[in-house]
Order: structure tokens, then C-alpha cells, then sequence
């Protein structure tokens, strides 16, 4: 990816170079409603035309994808929800699997308790 990365930069930074060192001339340079005038070299104006679209460009796709980050961002916040909720349903199976463990592993008791009263007599004749 670098490679590709120089192998387009590389030759544009050069023509750059080569276009001011070319055109070092100085051009009178004026707005209209201004009263005033500057000496500006071509190149000056040329390259400055050409960063100020990159820059008005770069504002305009940041402002255009605005959309795109805050649903990014609202995705984000319910994933970070749900990995709780997952986090949470986790503990709550762990919880009721050790529970179960345990109620297995448990003696197990009568479900109704003995008395040690003596059982009453039913052949008793007076």
C-alpha cells in the first residue's frame, strides 16, 4: 500500500516542484470590491488555488459524512449495551448451573419430617 501511496505521490510532488521553479514570475494579484493590489508569484496562486479546493473539499466530505459517524457511534453505544446484557445473562447461567451442581450433589432429605413420638397402638383392647 505504501508503495502505491509513492508511486502516485512521488511523481506529483515532483511536477509541483518543477511548476514553481517555473513560474517564479511575479503577477499582480487584486480582489474586486478591495482597493488593494499584491505581487504574488504564479506559482503562489496556482498552488494555493489547488490547496484551498483540497481544503473546501476535505470540509464538505467531513460535513457529508456526518450522518454516517453519528450511526456509527449510536451502533457503537448499542453494542457496548448488549455486550452488558450478554455479560450479565453470562453470570446469571453460570450462577444457575452451580446452583444446580449443588442441589445435585446435596443429600437428599424426606420431604416430610419423622416425629419421635411412638406410632399411636391400633389393636389396644381395655
Amino acid at each position: 500500500m505504501k508503495l502505491l501511496y509513492w508511486l502516485i505521490a512521488g511523481p506529483l510532488i515532483a511536477l509541483s516542484i518543477l511548476f514553481a521553479l517555473s513560474n517564479r514570475e511575479s503577477v499582480d494579484l487584486s480582489i474586486w470590491p478591495l482597493p488593494f493590489t499584491a505581487g504574488v508569484p504564479v506559482y503562489v496562486v496556482a498552488l494555493g488555488g489547488l490547496a484551498l479546493g483540497f481544503f473546501a473539499g476535505g470540509i464538505v466530505a467531513w460535513f457529508g459524512a456526518g450522518r454516517t459517524r453519528g450511526r456509527a457511534r449510536a451502533a457503537e453505544r448499542t453494542l457496548r449495551g448488549r455486550e452488558v446484557e450478554l455479560e450479565d445473562l453470562r453470570r446469571k447461567v453460570k450462577e444457575a448451573e452451580i446452583a444446580e451442581a449443588r442441589q445435585k450433589a446435596a443429600p437428599t432429605t424426606p420431604s416430610t419430617p419423622k416425629s419421635n413420638l411412638p406410632a399411636p397402638a391400633s389393636n389396644v383392647t381395655h
